[in-house]
């Protein structure tokens, strides 16, 4: 099993380094957790990240971001995407999100936005959703 972090949950664990977003990025760059990216999801970190905001909120100015994504992406595996799926969810932005789960799969989402992910109108074997905490359960009980 890989795992695609969603933005909500990167943006969470640098806002904190208290629970379960900040522990679960913690696996990944220990190498415990095997997670992957694709071109356009580091982008979409960038551009939330870089919001004044959240520079305030994490502390980080803009080449920090960059450090950090520059370092996350090194130790993800890079997805290839050569086909849209368009899997209609309601917010057409997570549409994206979970084109490269499928690309991945086996694949889990790991995000605060269960509910969206959830009510695609198309259910895709091979991925799997769930927030930060129920990963953290599962894989280290």
């Amino acid at each position: 099993m890989r795992y695609l972090i969603d933005t909500c949950v990167v943006l969470s664990a640098l806002r904190s380094r208290r629970g379960a977003s900040n522990a679960l990025l913690r696996q990944a760059f220990e190498a415990n957790l095997p997670v992957v990216v694709h071109f356009k999801l580091v982008a979409e970190y960038r551009e939330v990240l870089l919001r004044e905001e959240h520079l305030r909120a994490t502390g980080l100015d803009a080449a920090a971001v960059d450090r950090f994504l520059a370092a996350y992406v090194g130790i993800a595996d890079e997805i290839s995407v050569h086909y849209l799926w368009r899997p209609n969810l309601p917010d057409e932005n997570d549409n994206f999100v979970l084109e490269i789960a499928i690309a991945a799969s086996p694949c889990t989402i790991v995000t605060h936005n269960i509910r969206d992910f959830r009510q695609g109108e198309r259910r895709f074997a091979g991925v799997h959703v769930a927030r930060p905490a129920e990963i953290l359960t599962l894989r280290y009980r």
